[in-house]
């Protein structure tokens, strides 16, 4: 038989134990959840894309809060490699991220990046990092969850977004065709080398050694002239600015 004494004795050494092991869970719970109200994690995932008009931006980008606290955010920064920082976008009202809540942010184009030494582009080997500034002025370095990061926002560069008939305007464009049917105003973008990118209303897309001569030759043979209610093409110049080279009027008057 098991002595009564020496089984009240283990008995009470477990009791001891597991009021013991219970303290030590619950206090790991509390540093735990602690942790997680009083520190900041903010991930950041994207993709890149370019096309024929617009350098290499970013889309599908996405920011999630990873800690259980409300984190404001008042602006994004971008590192590109050693290129520099750009703000790539400044939230007119704060974005609230809420604890573990992710959001879709719709990045703005630009025209162009420019730094110190010139224009500046994102390449597809790029090391981007992140950095987000919160409503208080804190910066808060984000991890990647795809691609390397780094940590800083040294050398800061500077973008511009010009806009020319609501199309945000890049040095990859050499015309802007614009005409109207019955009040209905639609827009034509030519690439440096006349392709057009996108809606055309012509049979084909590409207009070789494009100039306002060519064109307004191909708009009267081909009966557009007529057609359109007015025209205009606009040369996009090396610094973004717009020159009307031709219109209707103009034709009209070499007729």
């Amino acid at each position: 038989m098991f002595n009564k004494e020496v089984i009240e004795k283990i008995t009470w050494l477990y009791s001891i134990f597991d009021i013991k092991l219970l303290t030590f869970i619950a206090a790991g719970f509390t540093i735990y959840f602690g942790y997680q109200k009083t520190t900041k994690k903010i991930c950041v995932s994207y993709s890149l894309t370019s096309g024929a008009l617009y350098d290499t931006h970013l889309t599908n980008f996405v920011i999630s809060n990873k800690r259980d606290n409300v984190i404001i955010v008042s602006s994004i920064y971008m590192k590109i490699g050693d290129k520099g920082s750009i703000e790539i976008i400044n939230f007119p009202e704060p974005l609230v991220l809420k604890g573990y809540e992710a959001k879709l942010i719709d990045i703005p184009q630009y025209s162009s990046i420019k730094g110190s030494n010139g224009p500046v582009s994102i390449e597809f080997d790029d090391r981007l990092s992140f950095s987000v500034v919160t409503i208080a002025g804190d910066i808060v370095v984000c991890e990647v969850e795809s691609p390397v990061t780094s940590k800083n926002l040294d050398g800061r560069l500077s973008k511009r977004i010009i806009k020319f008939n609501n199309i945000i305007l890049t040095r990859n464009m050499g015309f802007i065709f614009t005409y109207n049917i019955n009040g209905n105003v639609k827009n034509v973008i030519f690439d440096k080398h006349g392709f057009i990118e996108g809606y055309t209303p012509f049979s084909y897309n590409m207009f070789k050694g494009l100039s306002a001569d060519s064109f307004g030759e191909f708009l009267i043979s081909n009966g557009y002239h007529e057609l359109y209610d007015d025209y205009s093409l606009y040369k996009i110049l090396d610094n973004l600015d717009t020159s009307l080279v031709l219109s209707k009027a103009s034709m009209h008057k070499k007729q």
